[in-house]
């Protein structure tokens, strides 16, 4: 009981305050005195108690500040807390450039590296499986970060890689345009020659076995779910290899490409997706939050957006769809009047469900006092 009074006291102090939560950033713990650490407290000021320590160098995510600037707003351990921000700066690398999201540049390989550039990796860490590797000066769009800000994940083909952020530059203070996603070698074509993406049929496994479905691609990545025999499966493009970056829903992953067929439409209990001739695929919903709304583009390319504040807005149709120059496909950038967006092959969360998606979307649509508004969201291929 006293320590929900103690918390109701903490927000109620905070709204009475202003609480200022801004957009979600990246800041380096800096300026410790050495041998020391950053104290976590339950509030804003020195007066609230010391809930943890955060070491030097420690890269955060900062939720926002409170009125007077001097406090930043964190999550610590599941819960909300506070760390003073005299002691935070904006995440950099030796020679001062910043490395936090948005578009970068790869900077700093040098020639005759053993790798032959900037390593992509499927997971945060040397460790991790060697999918791809990118040359000095490639143009690359940083998603987010790892825990301890190392290394950073990129879009690469139709899914994502990781790189070391080490080798990034910022192009954000030039006003570089967003460079579109590393595009892999063929990112919309199957190893049978057949445009991606399809649904595919389950097959060469035997009747008492099943299909591995993976978090990375290789057999190194934890295996998160199976398909048995004959099940449809939606592949989304490939990741490297054999290994296909697929989709049964709500959770995105990957399998060997070489136990699945082609589904023709004569087996299988779903239906291949409409696939427009330039490889956008219709008969896609779209959600996002702040506030809750959906917006579907059916078969027939009709769309429909509908907010939980505006309620449904007027229906459209798909009229132009117009992919990547970099990759002959996705990322789409389309327009269904007033409606108009951009949408990626990358995994995305809601932020409310466990559901996985397998692509982005950010909206343009009217705002309800006039203008547009853009809105970010994730969406799913509903078979």
């Amino acid at each position: 009981m006293k320590n929900t009074l103690f918390a109701s006291l903490v927000v109620a102090h905070l709204l009475a305050g202003g609480m200022g939560l801004a957009e979600t950033s990246f800041m380096q713990v800096t300026g410790v005195p050495q041998g020391d650490t950053l104290n976590v407290r339950t509030g804003p000021g020195s007066r609230f108690p010391d809930i943890g320590d955060i070491q030097p160098g420690q890269v955060l995510v900062i939720l926002g500040y409170d009125e007077t600037g001097r406090w930043a707003q964190v999550r610590y351990q599941g819960q909300l807390a506070f760390v003073s921000s005299r002691y935070l700066r904006s995440p950099s690398r030796a020679d001062g450039s910043s490395v936090t999201t948005g578009p970068h540049e790869v900077t700093g390989i040098k020639a005759g590296d053993p790798d032959g550039g900037l390593v992509v990796r499927d997971g945060p860490g040397s460790n991790h499986a060697n999918i791809g590797v990118l040359s000095n000066r490639t143009q690359v769009h940083v998603i987010q970060r790892s825990s301890d800000g190392a290394w950073a994940m990129i879009s690469a083909g139709t899914g994502v890689g990781w790189v070391s952020a080490a080798y990034l530059n910022s192009l954000q203070a030039t006003g570089t345009p967003t460079p579109e996603p590393m595009p892999s070698p063929t990112p919309q074509t199957a190893p049978d020659g057949g445009s991606l993406p399809a649904m595919f049929i389950v097959s060469g496994v035997a009747a008492d076995d099943s299909l591995n479905f993976r978090d990375a691609p290789g057999t190194s990545g934890n295996i998160i779910g199976h398909f048995a025999p004959g099940v449809d499966v939606q592949v989304l493009g490939m990741a490297s290899g054999n290994w296909a970056y697929v989709t049964d829903g709500e959770t995105a992953g990957y399998v060997n490409i070489r136990y699945l067929t082609r589904n023709g439409g004569s087996s299988g209990s779903g239906a291949a997706p409409v696939t427009l001739a330039n490889g956008f695929v219709l008969g896609i919903l779209c959600r996002g939050t702040e506030p809750y709304w959906t917006f579907e583009i059916a078969d027939d390319r009709t769309t429909t957006y509908t907010s939980l504040i505006g309620g449904p807005g007027p229906q459209s149709s798909l009229v132009q769809t117009t992919p990547s120059s970099l990759t002959g496909s996705y990322p789409f950038n389309f327009s269904a009047p007033p409606y108009s967006g951009l949408i990626k092959t990358q995994q995305c969360s809601d932020g409310m469900s466990d559901v996985s998606y397998t692509m982005s979307v950010s909206l343009n649509t009217p705002g309800q006092s006039g203008g547009t508004q853009t809105l970010n969201g994730c969406c799913n291929v509903w078979p």
